[in-house]
């Protein structure tokens, strides 16, 4: 597990090592160079596989394929068998040598070969071309910037911004997505000209020229073969082998358990195929919704060496830490750094619960859409849509356009009633997304920034919904596509990194989520949320922790808000910054400021959050200049990417 970084078309060794060194929290077990005409790649490494032997960048046996590469390859051991019968030698027992001979006999599509988490670059010497590739599901990052036949890319942006290539500046229309679903769904970033490669994508660069293709997807076609009792069983069976797979490490491993399904299943599985020592961590924040007891039951049911940690001090106060490393201003992003922070005292790997709700419908918004369907399908469309759906959308804006912070949430329900008709609208309501209500836009935004804004949210979604399915299972399969990716896994890859951890994700092991993908609609959603999943653990889990109400790993912003959000709020989004910076009507802040707090105001806290947020992003990245290359002017603000 490393950080990389490199450029094309310019450079040299002091700008890589000044893009490495703005990672250097990625991997600080060693660092690597290699230059070879237009090209330049550089490494960081979190040692885990062969920590003595793995030193990147690693070549072939003639030198002539070159790679750095982030991430751990789960099916090494058979990969390694294949090559050495092949003829090839192998100095390390690292899995990062497989790449340049896997690429040496292949090709870049040995890519589908690989089941594992991964983002890396490879020199290919002789077509003097360089290919970056992501993993198909998306749990290791890569985003880059390309500007006049030059390329510059790095596991995180602050890597690019220290490349010079591009300025750090402001991207509007990233910035009013994050401020509707809090993240930054497709291939942009809140930084104007840095773009993510997506996951599956191989990016081709070669004679100043260069193009993005995927390379491997996910199928999601049903398959109506199997029974219940058969799916129940494969699920056991992957889970299990996807744990296992994941233990591998030359160092040892650790399990987050919040005491919830997913990361008890596994603490279970992995007591099956490890006998020894297993260590375990829980972090609580002294709040009545704190997991640690279940947890501590599960630790000692399990047998593990559990390190359990109340925090007291004011979470709020490492916001501004955790947003240098998350790099976009986050909700949910403080909870995993915290974690992580105490995670890192013991264990330099960890296997997390993610993906479990993902792959198995454990939201709430699961059984919002399902409770919704017999109205969906019951009612004529012309009526949802025009009648019945306008009158409901005039009188939401109408509630909206009075502008009282305590009528904001009966406001979004009637929208949301009036967009039943409407997937993607429907959708992207549960998600937060308040856009499609100009009275309310006109509140959040100044009449300025309002006119910079193009486009709408659900512009990014309209062509992801087919309307060929139920909603609900067209949504699990958009949030894997979009959320997951650009929001979970962005907080669990950069959260854990920032503390030199690295975060396995057992059920999003390629091999499971292969499998799951084809569970029938019926069946997946039949039990209720979660409850397939439920099933296949009935015989794993304690009937305790599989009957538990899910909360989930996050703050209740009610609570928050009382503690130290609104005297950060006061603070940081203060009106004389706010017509500084002419983004946010202060307007809409004071009066969410003067309300009584209330549960009926959460919406309106985690929009303070962002906001907060987001002035410290700026702090750090467009006003400090903490995160500047060479040439970079601490008073650059600009909205748009400019070429150095």
């Amino acid at each position: 597990m490393c950080g990389i970084a490199g450029t094309f078309g310019f450079g040299g060794p002091a700008l890589l090592k000044a893009m490495t060194d703005s990672i250097a929290h990625r991997g600080p077990d060693g660092e690597g160079f290699y230059h070879d005409g237009p090209v330049h790649l550089g490494s960081r490494r979190l040692a885990i596989l062969d920590p003595r032997g793995g030193t990147q960048p690693m070549t072939n046996e003639d030198g002539s394929v070159v790679v750095v590469y982030n991430g751990e390859i789960y099916n090494y051991p058979e990969l390694r068998r294949h090559l050495l019968a092949k003829g090839h030698a192998l100095r390390t027992g690292c899995d990062t040598e497989l790449l340049p001979h896997l690429y040496e006999d292949e090709g870049i599509d040995f890519v589908g070969r690989l089941n594992g988490i991964f983002a890396f670059a490879l020199w290919d010497r002789r077509r003097r071309r360089l290919l970056l590739a992501r993993d198909p599901i998306g749990v290791k990052p890569l985003v880059y910037a390309a500007v006049d036949g030059r390329l510059a890319f790095g596991s995180e942006a602050k890597a690019v911004l220290a490349s010079g290539l591009v300025r750090a500046a402001l991207d509007p229309a990233s910035l009013h997505l994050t401020m509707n679903v809090r993240y930054v769904p497709g291939s942009g970033t809140l930084f104007a000209g840095i773009r993510r490669l997506g996951p599956g994508e191989i990016l081709e660069m070669s004679s100043g020229s260069w193009q993005v293709r995927r390379q491997t997807t996910i199928d999601w076609t049903p398959d109506h073969s199997l029974s219940e009792a058969d799916w129940l069983a494969g699920i056991r069976d992957h889970v299990s082998e996807a744990v296992h797979r994941q233990l591998l490490s030359d160092v040892p491993v650790g399990v987050c358990l919040s005491g919830g399904i997913d990361s008890s299943s596994l603490v279970a599985f992995t007591r099956r195929h490890h006998s020894g020592q297993l260590k375990t961590f829980t972090l609580g924040f002294g709040e009545p919704w704190d997991e640690t007891a279940e947890a501590r039951a599960l630790a000692q049911r399990f047998d593990t060496t559990h390190h359990e940690l109340v925090l007291h001090e004011p979470a709020l106060s490492h916001l501004k830490d955790a947003i240098y490393f998350t790099e976009e201003p986050k909700v949910n992003c403080l909870q995993l750094y915290l974690l992580h922070r105490f995670v890192s005292r013991e264990v330099k790997v960890a296997l997390s619960g993610l993906g479990g709700d993902e792959l198995f419908g454990g939201y709430d918004i699961y059984a919002h859409l399902r409770r919704l369907a017999p109205l969906r399908s019951g009612l004529p469309s012309w009526v949802v849509s025009h009648g019945l759906g306008q009158l409901l959308e005039s009188v939401a804006c109408g509630v909206a356009s009075l502008g009282h912070p305590s009528l904001d949430l009966y406001a979004r329900g009637l929208e949301w009633l009036s967009s039943v008709g409407d997937g993607p609208r429907h959708y992207l309501l549960l998600r937060n997304a308040w856009d499609s209500c100009r009275p309310l836009l006109e509140r959040v935004y100044t009449p300025e920034f309002a006119a910079v804004v193009q486009g709408r949210v659900r512009e990014r979604f309209d062509n992801l919904f087919a309307g060929q399915r139920p909603l609900e299972a067209e949504t699990l399969v958009v949030e894997f596509q979009t959320k997951l990716v650009n929001d979970l896994l962005h907080n669990e890859d950069t959260m854990s990194m920032a503390h030199s951890v690295e975060a396995r994700v057992p059920f999003l092991d390629l091999e499971l989520v292969r499998y799951a993908a084809r569970i029938p609609d019926d069946i997946r959603f039949r039990h209720g949320p979660k409850g397939l999943l439920k099933k296949a653990l009935s015989q794993i889990l304690p009937a305790p922790t599989l009957n538990r109400k899910k909360w989930g790993f996050t703050f209740d912003p009610v609570e928050q808000y009382r503690k130290d959000l609104r005297t950060m709020a006061l603070e940081v989004l203060s009106p004389e910054r706010l017509r500084r910076d002419g983004i946010f009507q202060p307007s809409f802040v004071a009066r969410v400021l003067r309300a009584e707090p209330h549960q009926r105001l959460r919406w309106h806290y985690f929009m303070l959050w962002q906001m907060i947020g987001l002035q410290f992003w700026r702090e750090l990245f467009l006003e400090g200049g903490s995160a500047a290359g060479p040439g970079y002017s601490a008073t650059e603000t600009s909205l748009v990417a400019s070429p150095e």
